[in-house]
């Protein structure tokens, strides 16, 4: 689903950025995917061709003279097979940057002629259309009102239009809102949210809301009889015949005397950036129809109908031709539009070959119906027919809201009137069954009261107002103590006064409520070692690098792995997954941390990501790929004893652009590793290249742990591949093909790290010996102040180990160090503070007990305590 500006501005005009836009309906409506925008460069003007000569040495190529009057006249060498003398055409003037494809026009010759600048074609605009014929746009075939006035205008002042923005919507966050796979919908949500946001502004700012349609049609809904419009409207010659249980209600209008076309250009557009393609002028208004309002319609071609509109079940092994000449054989509870031949249509699926509309089509019936969402969903999934009305009626659209449809149809009409042309309305008849009569009014008691103290807590002054206006910018009914459900809305959404509260608090901004507290016992968990080194990465990432902490989800889907070519028979399956898109549990973070960047790379131009999560696998080895580690198998009837769970560290940089060499995020990924290796004190660290397809071929490599031979020999960690390193994880910069299919920018850098927090743990022979405690605000923590003098020949080390293995102190930190005349020849100096961390109860001489033991210990290493 997608969101045209064009077409939300039919209902309401928003002065805000589309990235404020989709930040907001993400935090209070649904999940905003990507965003795209035609942007027109203000050096793209409107140009007029003098002359139009063949090029002297080139076949294809032609020289032209462009008059773009007070720019000025230049000479413009191009290849589009239609460029002639006397066409009003886009030009590039020398500067303009094509930012999508990376270009810059400059003055340059060629085959020995100077160009300055480009003609344009659409595609060089952002418009997809006509890709096929390599042409240059001839701007008075599809725009009017072009004279040598707008010579030199810039395209997009004399055509805004032209100019779009499009936000891309996650299906997956509309599953119980069929209203909002309609702009009509979106249009109120909108309403409702910068109404709110425009109540918190100063009058000075100016509105944010600068056209605002949707309170009109909430008068229309809210006041007009659907009914009786029906009954008082003619009775054309066709009739509507249910006979099957699946129709809620049925609008059957009839139109004659109508021209089948081509549409104007500026609807093809919107089709277009809808991502349907351009038919007729009939089609493409029932699409757009569709997507402006979330209701589908079908136009059937009355002249090939015989006879009433009869809506049925079909028979078993009945057949029917789909109209991309399809067969299909349908069953009994399959149901279908037909008359008293054949089957013209799929009930909420899709339209016939035999009654669809043609260029010689003159009379239409127009079909506005309801089927019941299970039926529809059940017919298109079992004959892989998943259309766009399908996916629409399956979301359980209100049957009442189709019935209303009608007022919007008819308005729609009317507004793509110059498309439609001349045609004469011919009266209409319909069907409304027991769901289509339904409750008219959804009413829902609402204690006002018991909702603040829902939301906060407590109560809020002048809260009740906020919230009653909030429903109403819902279109809700708002009445003293119970609200209306808008007819918008699927009659299973809204039942209980919680469902209530939940609209108002997430228009209100969920970020807007203070948490509080949850209450709950709180038992002491062991401080391992895994927890120590979590916490001190967690520091050094944050603190130290300012990366943002995340949390990405445990499950992933087989397409995920089969990405990084990864296979699948070595991750657990679960059996009842909550989400069955993703059913298999992790092997690596990258997954998560991968689409966590997509969905951020539109916001932002550059920021650092990192999980520290379980990874498990059913071979019992750690890989990505680049290495792996055999656990060994063994039969058990314990998840713990099989299956080989770890965790790891995995961070993620991200760089929209990269101007200088020495701005690879690679190259700061490699400090990040080398950073935590330092503070951890791993050791040194080394980088061997890798060769995965999945990764930039010339930047990735698996991270290696170097020793000499007495740390080999102190250390657990488990041999390298040469017998002096280990691997412990892997850094790459993701290969641009996985960033294309994740919707991220061509000329972005996404670099992964990868860091197995298990098999440090297990090779730090320190930590398996160290036992950790937590510190809280109760425990006695002191710190003391020593400093010792040592000949100036010799190092610190001993001196502070010595006092590091007293064992009431518990941490040693170095904070100057001195050497001068007054120590004596020779000498030096180094101050410390040793922590020392009591019961609650140490006293006095007992803490001076252990600093003479500190004290004894450095003088026993060669250090004198400094007078």
């Amino acid at each position: 689903m997608k969101y045209s500006s064009s077409l939300l501005k039919k209902f309401i005009s928003i002065n805000d950025t589309p990235e404020n836009i989709a930040k907001n309906l993400i935090l209070k409506t649904c999940e905003i995917e990507e965003i795209h925008q035609r942007k027109i460069a203000e050096s793209i003007v409107i140009g007029y061709v003098k002359s139009c000569e063949k090029h002297p040495d080139a076949d294809k190529l032609k020289v032209c003279v462009v008059d773009c009057w007070k720019k000025g006249e230049y000479q413009i060498v191009c290849g589009g097979s239609n460029v002639a003398a006397g066409l009003y055409v886009p030009v590039a003037l020398p500067g303009t940057v094509f930012e999508k494809i990376g270009i810059t026009i400059e003055p340059r010759k060629m085959r020995g002629i100077e160009s300055n600048g480009m003609i344009c074609s659409k595609e060089e605009v952002g418009i997809n259309e006509d890709l096929e014929k390599h042409s240059i746009w001839s701007l008075t075939e599809d725009l009017e009102d072009i004279s040598d006035k707008n010579l030199g205008s810039p395209l997009k002042e004399k055509f805004p239009r032209l100019e779009e923005r499009v936000l891309e919507v996650d299906n997956k966050s509309l599953t119980n809102r069929p209203d909002l796979t309609g702009h009509f919908g979106a249009a109120i949500e909108l309403n409702a949210i910068y109404t709110l946001v425009q109540s918190q502004k100063s009058k000075v700012e100016g509105p944010i809301i600068s056209f605002n349609k949707v309170k009109d049609y909430f008068a229309q809904y809210t006041h007009a009889n659907i009914m009786q419009i029906l009954e008082n409207a003619s009775t054309p010659e066709r009739k509507v015949i249910a006979e099957s249980d699946g129709v809620n209600s049925y609008i059957l209008l009839h139109i004659k005397n109508i021209t089948v076309q081509q549409a104007s250009f500026f609807s093809r557009l919107q089709t277009i950036d809808m991502g349907s393609t351009p038919r007729n002028n009939r089609v493409d208004f029932s699409n757009l129809f569709m997507l402006i309002s979330g209701q589908p319609i079908h136009f059937f071609d009355a002249d090939k109908i015989d006879g009433d509109i009869i809506v049925r079940n079909a028979k078993d092994g009945e057949k029917f031709i789909d109209l991309f000449e399809t067969e299909h054989t349908l069953k009994a509870h399959d149901i279908v539009i037909a008359d008293k031949k054949k089957i013209l249509a799929l009930a909420g699926v899709i339209g016939g070959l035999e009654s669809w509309i043609t260029d010689s089509t003159k009379n239409i019936l127009v079909e506005i119906a309801n089927f019941d969402a299970v039926a529809v969903r059940k017919m298109g999934t079992r004959l892989s027919l998943r259309t766009d009305a399908e996916l629409r009626f399956e979301k359980n659209i209100n049957p009442r809201h189709s019935l209303f449809s009608l007022i919007l149809f008819l308005d729609e009409l009317k507004y793509y009137a110059k498309d439609l042309g001349s045609y004469n309305l011919w009266g209409l008849s319909y069907y409304i069954g027991d769901k289509g009569q339904g409750e008219r009014d959804k009413e829902i008691e609402v204690d006002f009261a018991a909702l603040e103290a829902f939301t906060f807590g407590t109560k809020q002054k002048g809260f009740e107002k906020k919230a009653k206006d909030i429903l109403e910018g819902l279109w809700f009914e708002v009445k003293k103590s119970s609200v209306i459900a808008p007819l918008r809305r699927s009659p299973d959404d809204l039942n209980i006064q919680e469902d209530i509260y939940e609209e108002v608090a997430r228009i209100y901004g969920y970020d807007q409520i203070e948490n509080i507290p949850l209450l709950s016992k709180s038992e002491y968990v062991p401080y391992t070692d895994y927890v120590a080194i979590q916490r001190k990465l967690e520091d050094i990432l944050v603190r130290n690098i300012w990366c943002n902490q995340t949390e990405t989800y445990p499950r992933i889907s087989e397409k995920s792995l089969q990405e990084f070519g990864k296979d699948k028979n070595n991750c657990y399956e679960l059996q009842n997954p909550v989400n069955p898109e993703a059913p298999l549990m992790r092997d690596d973070i990258v997954y998560g941390l991968l689409a966590h960047t997509a969905r951020n790379s539109k916001f932002f131009d550059q920021f650092k990501l990192f999980d520290i999560g379980k990874i498990r696998t059913k071979t019992g080895t750690w890989d990505m790929g680049h290495g792996e580690r055999d656990m060994g198998k063994g039969a058990s009837n314990f998840a713990s004893e099989f299956v080989d769970e770890q965790t790891q560290l995995g961070v993620m940089l991200y760089q929209k652009n990269i101007d200088q060499w020495d701005k690879d995020p690679l190259l700061e990924a490699k400090n990040i590793v080398r950073m935590i290796a330092k503070e951890l004190e791993l050791g040194n660290v080394l980088f061997e290249k890798t060769n995965l397809a999945q990764f930039h071929p010339k930047k990735q490599a698996n991270i290696h742990l170097a020793w000499s031979g007495k740390q080999k020999a102190e250390s657990q960690w488990p041999d390298g591949p040469d017998g002096l390193s280990t691997e412990i994880g892997f850094i790459g910069a993701l290969h641009p093909l996985i960033l294309q299919n994740n919707k991220i920018g061509e000329t972005s850098w996404v670099v992964y790290i990868s860091l197995n927090i298990s098999s440090i743990v297990t090779g730090l022979k320190q930590a398996s010996e160290h036992t950790y405690k937590y510190e809280t605000l109760q425990d006695q923590i002191l710190w003391r102040d020593l400093c010792f003098v040592v000949d100036a020949n010799k190092g610190f080390d001993t001196v502070i180990a010595a006092v590091k293995h007293v064992p009431e102190v518990k941490d040693v930190e170095v904070f100057d160090v001195y050497a001068g005349a007054n120590l004596g020849e020779d000498k030096k100096s180094v101050s410390i503070k040793i922590k020392i961390v009591g019961d609650g109860n140490m006293t006095t001489e007992q803490i001076n007990e252990v600093m003479n033991k500190a004290i004894q210990a450095a003088e026993s290493a060669g250090g004198s305590l400094r007078s």
